[in-house]
């Protein structure tokens, strides 16, 4: 009898040991089911500097100057959340902007001179969005809208007179974005993909140059030392990209 018990007890064990672990495997399962990790060159068509955000006069703390685009990659990871149409996603990228064209002016008390000037901005958004995949006209082929929010992590250089702005401090800022995209379907796991998003990320960096005077043909010019600017990471982003489907 008491052999029996014990025979009893161990498959009761067993079976809940059991009934546990498939419930745990298929839990997993389930959970690491659905994600697309998707990768991307991406093309960014401009950016605005905001040069004096803290100036209490109107017209100086509105001046902008407009930088063209660069280039970057990104990733994104997005996990299907409810039926067959709506995912959750996580992304972000490396984008950097570099604008050689610019001009300013450095001056003393009787004279002036234009001078030429470098920009170079890098830029890391994360971002989070939500995805809705439309009716599909075509099997191999997905289109989706989105739209999100994320935080913008970035730096500004501005190069000029043969010296260089190192950077002080920086701080992200919080934006809204709106995304249109494509995929076609290779085969079960693979896709290319095409993406369009359009936001304001922004984030607020100071700076300062070395030094605020500089001399140019025998005679000393000054300039602005100290740059507090807000970045406006506001140009169109257009993605071309790889993804996998697990």
């Amino acid at each position: 009898m008491k052999l029996l018990t014990v025979k009893i007890l161990i498959v009761l064990i067993y079976t809940g040991f059991y009934h546990q672990s498939f419930s745990q495997n298929n839990f997993l399962n389930k959970f690491f089911k659905d994600f697309i990790f998707t990768t991307s060159l991406n093309y960014i068509s401009s950016a605005t500097i905001q040069l004096n955000p803290n100036n209490s006069d109107l017209v100086e703390r509105n001046s902008t100057t407009d930088v063209k685009g660069g280039y970057g990659y990104g990733f994104t990871l997005k996990k299907r959340i409810i039926g067959d149409d709506i995912y959750l996603g996580i992304s972000t990228e490396y984008i950097k902007i570099t604008d050689d064209q610019e001009t300013d002016v450095v001056e003393n008390a009787i004279d002036f001179q234009t001078v030429h000037v470098s920009e170079s901005l890098e830029v890391i958004p994360v971002e989070m969005s939500l995805y809705f995949n439309i009716p599909r006209f075509a099997d191999n082929l997905n289109v989706y809208l989105g739209g999100g929010f994320g935080f913008y992590f970035g730096s500004r250089t501005r190069k000029m007179v043969g010296l260089e702005t190192s950077t002080i401090s920086k701080d992200p800022m919080f934006s809204l974005n709106v995304l249109f995209g494509a995929e076609y379907m290779l085969d079960n796991h693979f896709s290319m993909n095409f993406e369009i998003k359009v936001r304001d990320g922004t984030y607020a960096v100071h700076s300062r140059f070395p030094t605020d005077r500089v001399r140019l043909n025998d005679q000393v010019y000054f300039f602005q030392q100290d740059l507090n600017s807000r970045i406006y990471v506001d140009g169109m982003k257009v993605s071309l990209g790889i993804g996998y489907f697990f």
